[in-house]
């Protein structure tokens, strides 16, 4: 495994850290704040035409409870999150759950994608793009805070190291 990290530092040779993740800090506030508060507002047909749920049924949904809108109360607007939650309710009722059943594990998951949300906003410090690969700076490592976790995503396949 060490074998793997050191030959994943050697990729990232040419690159310097501290100077070129520093660059993309200034963007790092507008990020947060897009995935930690879900300001990016969609209208309802745009969440039928993303979904493939129809309008009708998302107003039923809305009207349940089982999605929730943002924004003026006479103009439905839905989050990203809406969007994701909406998908996952239409995939489980594809595969044979209740719309009961379906929004309840729909609420497992978007616990889930709350806690990613938390990890992205909190922890990314940078993002740098070679030819090759995109580097994902998650900042200090916590058992050695002198170093950087770092995600190398490539089309094929992601690894972290720690540089």
């Amino acid at each position: 495994m060490h074998d793997k990290i050191d030959t994943l530092a050697t990729d990232m040779s040419d690159i310097q850290v501290n100077t070129q993740f520093n660059d993309f800090i200034d963007f790092r506030p507008l990020i947060q704040s897009i995935i930690k508060d879900d300001k990016v507002l969609i209208g309802i047909a745009d969440l039928a035409l993303a979904t493939g749920v129809s309008q009708t049924q998302l107003r039923y949904w809305l009207e349940k409870g089982y999605i929730i809108s943002g924004g003026d109360p006479k103009k439905k607007k839905f989050s990203y999150g809406t969007v994701f939650r909406v998908a996952i309710i239409k995939h489980l009722q594809d595969e044979g759950f209740t719309l009961a059943a379906a929004v309840a594990k729909a609420d497992h998951h978007s616990a889930i994608v709350k806690a990613f949300k938390h990890l992205v906003a909190d922890r990314l410090t940078g993002i740098q793009e070679t030819d090759t690969a995109t580097f994902i700076d998650f900042g200090s490592f916590d058992p050695q805070p002198d170093k950087h976790l770092i995600a190398k995503v490539t089309d094929k396949e992601t690894h972290f190291l720690v540089q």
